[in-house]
């Protein structure tokens, strides 16, 4: 029996979902996954997870616990100001998988108390950024942009359909759209821009950006074996709630300091077009949609809300402390509950690359290196085109004429796995 050990930073949302999904692993013959240590910002919190969660040992910072642990997996789910950071720290340390939560740096002015322009910070950022995957390289880990979005059933379908309609010359992704939404992050730290880095567009557009920037690296890698990248960026970021009367945000985390609605619009080299939207405005809980239209098909996905299962309760106090979907306000009345969340979610599927990229020397993440870059030069692109009016702003220098990145740091279609069954 081998044992995996594996280590989560960070005791919040993120990090209750992380050590959750991997109790829902799907089994591996002979190996056995021993969550082995976790670390917060105050260790009294680790200490209580720790409990919580049946974890083997708390620590107070995290280079105590990669000294101790060695995981074979470090999972970095805590506040975004230390993605960066603890990415350098387990690269050095020589980890083999990093799973790297969104976004995977912030610009690292924030945290210095400086003011910039939106282009600057963009350079600023990918700078940093270039730092924490060259130590990753350096330290021969794999890193795992952890963008759960990628990682949908329904996108594991896509990537099975655009495969095969490749082979009868078909297969061109021509339109993507998507949105995720809730009623704004309870997160102490998202309102804040020195820990969280941005607001709506920067922690909620991401999520649907992810998909439609893989899709077209897949598509690419299949018809020609070189990704298609982004080529130009217009978006907007705006603060709606902060404007409105105070009765307006009864139902809200009203943000102050980042914005609450962010729209991305992404052209790519070959002229194709992907939309996608992030807020905090919605009232009804969590809405994860993502469309693809091609040149030979139209593929939609709903995976929350979706009409699969539907209850109503006139009252909502039977239903106890359930939570029926993420970020639903109340049970009451007619609902479309989310069984097996974390799986419809796409953490699953991730945290099983996370293993079997520990597991075999030859295989590396779906969602990698170039997927955390192009997903960074957009964002950063993105903030830069909403100070400008919507302006188009050209990110070719940081794609496909910037950084290089090997196979082994792009998607590998043939090893996502399959979701369909065949005739």
């Amino acid at each position: 029996m081998r044992t995996l050990k594996v280590a989560v930073s960070g005791t919040g949302f993120a990090g209750d979902y992380t050590v959750k999904t991997y109790g829902m692993m799907p089994h591996k013959n002979g190996v056995q996954l021993e969550v082995a240590g976790v670390v917060s910002g105050r260790r009294e919190n680790a200490e209580r997870f720790a409990e919580k969660h049946h974890i083997t040992s708390a620590y107070d910072t995290h280079g105590n616990m990669l000294a101790a642990v060695r995981p074979d997996i470090d999972n970095i789910c805590c506040a975004n100001y230390a993605h960066g950071p603890y990415t350098l720290e387990s690269a050095v340390a020589g980890v083999p998988v990093i799973v790297l939560e969104k976004p995977p740096v912030i610009w690292p002015g924030y945290p210095e108390g400086r003011d910039a322009d939106a282009a600057t910070r963009k350079q600023e950022s990918m700078s940093y950024l270039t730092e924490v995957l060259d130590a990753v390289r350096a330290g021969s880990s794999k890193l795992l942009y952890a963008e759960d979005f990628v990682y949908f059933d329904g996108i594991k379908g896509i990537v099975e359909v655009l495969t095969e309609a490749q082979q009868a010359g078909k297969g061109k992704v021509l339109y993507q759209r998507g949105v995720c939404a809730h009623q704004g992050s309870h997160a102490p730290a998202y309102d804040t821009p020195s820990k969280s880095g941005g607001g709506a567009l920067f922690n909620k557009a991401c999520h649907p950006l992810g998909p439609a920037l893989f899709l077209k690296q897949v598509e690419g890698i299949l018809a020609k074996g070189v990704p298609i990248r982004p080529a130009r960026v217009s978006a907007a970021a705006l603060q709606v709630l902060k404007h409105q009367p105070e009765s307006a945000g009864e139902h809200f985390r009203v943000m102050r300091n980042v914005d609450d609605f962010g729209r991305v619009t992404i052209v790519f080299e070959d002229e194709t077009i992907a939309e996608v939207i992030g807020h905090d405005l919605s009232i009804s809980g969590i809405r994860n949609e993502f469309s693809v239209i091609t040149d030979f098909a139209q593929y939609d996905i709903r995976v929350n809300p979706n009409n699969e299962n539907e209850l109503f309760l006139p009252d909502a106090v039977p239903a106890g402390n359930l939570l029926l979907r993420e970020k639903l306000p109340t049970a009451q009345g007619t609902s479309f509950p989310r069984p097996n969340q974390f799986h419809a979610h796409g953490y699953v599927n991730e945290m099983s690359d996370a293993v079997d990229c520990a597991l075999y020397p030859d295989r590396y993440p779906q969602s990698g290196a170039l997927m955390a870059w192009d997903t960074m030069a957009v964002l950063m692109a993105a903030y830069e085109s909403a100070d400008a009016d919507c302006r188009f702003i050209d990110v070719t220098d940081y794609t496909t004429n910037g950084r290089q990145f090997e196979a082994t740091e792009m998607p590998q279609p043939d090893h996502f796995g399959s979701v369909f069954q065949r005739f």
